[in-house]
């Protein structure tokens, strides 16, 4: 509350006393009442500013922690956008964007980039459970390469995952220091994340040059089809391919072997690019995974061979390699919405049961 001592007792003591304990204004009586008038009004006035001060204040604690929170994913946004080509690589304007969700660059400001390439998974896993391994590696990223250092592990729109350390320009740590910890970070993807990754390691760049070291990673990345599990040095000597043309091939090389097994790497050797790269490339273009292409091949070739032929649907799946009936059922259902019983049920019900 605001107080305002009217009273009777002039004495200084009690002036005083009341100004220690904080009043607003001590008036003797007799009072001047538009004198008086004008002290309340100045008391209300204050007293609505203290009251806007809790409200902000009670605002500022609610909200401020959600800030803090959503800060690290408003800021991989703007690098997101930025790789994208989405927005201007200016570094005037790029100051301002990352200002504005809390990230202050000096004149100095330089960046490290370093791509994190996922080479080859150890087990088969759905495309969910791959998105769900690398944002685990990503968090591994942030621990085990960042550390304790200025810096953030992201995934730009393409699906490539990469690492920024921020360096102000005072004495970051040499490059081959990065090196080693990629290193730990690697044998740590391979125990727990049961894959086999590499690192591409950029050079300290400036945000108008970070888009052109970026590429150059990519491509190097793009070009390695023999050695694995490795951290790589920045080179720029690595050029790209014709990638589009490289589409068909891939999509005509698994339709001419799907009654074979067919890996990721097996593929990527085909074509001579990184399978890691292979498989975000061919997810780009097409919008969907090389995993769900060969399955959506497989049952293709299925339906026709049950609807046909006259083979067994067991036949049928070992010669599309399934050797789990199950898991050859629960695929061709997830394609069709029917399992391979009740198409050739329907196929019977269809011919009169005279077969083909």
């Amino acid at each position: 509350m605001v107080v305002v001592f009217l009273t009777c007792h002039s004495e200084f003591d009690y002036a005083k006393k009341a100004v220690q304990l904080g009043v607003f204004d001590y008036i003797v009586k007799p009072v001047n009442f538009s004198e008086f008038e004008e002290i309340i009004v100045k008391a209300l006035e204050i007293r609505k500013k203290e009251l806007g001060f809790v409200e902000i204040k009670e605002t500022y604690e609610r909200f401020y922690p959600l800030w803090e929170a959503k800060k690290p994913l408003l800021i991989e946004r703007i690098w997101q956008d930025y790789l994208d080509e989405r927005i201007s690589n200016d570094p005037v304007k790029m100051e301002v964007e990352l200002q504005e969700v809390g990230l202050t660059i000096s004149d100095n400001f330089t960046i490290l980039p370093i791509l994190i390439s996922v080479e080859k998974w150890q087990r088969e896993f759905s495309s969910r459970d791959e998105e769900v391994l690398e944002y685990a590696i990503r968090n591994a990223a942030a621990e085990l390469v960042v550390g304790q250092d200025n810096g953030l592990a992201l995934q730009d729109h393409s699906g490539i995952n990469v690492i920024f350390i921020y360096s102000d320009g005072s004495g970051p740590l040499p490059l081959e220091d990065w090196r080693l910890r990629c290193e730990t970070f690697i044998r740590a993807c391979n125990e727990h994340f049961y894959c086999h990754v590499s690192c591409y390691i950029g050079n300290w760049a400036v945000i108008q040059d970070l888009y052109r070291v970026y590429q150059d990673l990519i491509a190097m990345e793009s070009n390695n089809i023999s050695l694995s599990n490795q951290a790589f040095m920045y080179q720029r000597q690595f050029g790209r391919k014709g990638e589009k043309t490289m589409i068909e091939m891939v999509k005509t090389y698994i339709k001419e072997n799907l009654t074979a097994e067919i890996t990721r790497e097996d593929i990527a050797a085909f074509v001579h690019l990184n399978p890691a790269y292979l498989s975000r490339f061919f997810k780009k273009e097409t919008g969907e995974t090389l995993t769900d292409f060969i399955t959506f091949e497989r049952m293709k070739m299925a339906r026709d061979l049950l609807t046909g032929t006259d083979a067994t649907i067991s036949q049928i799946a070992v010669s599309l390699g399934y050797t789990h009936f199950s898991h050859f059922s629960k695929m061709f259902k997830r394609t069709y919405q029917m399992t391979p019983h009740e198409l050739r049920k329907w196929k019977n019900e269809d011919t009169g049961g005279r077969g083909r």
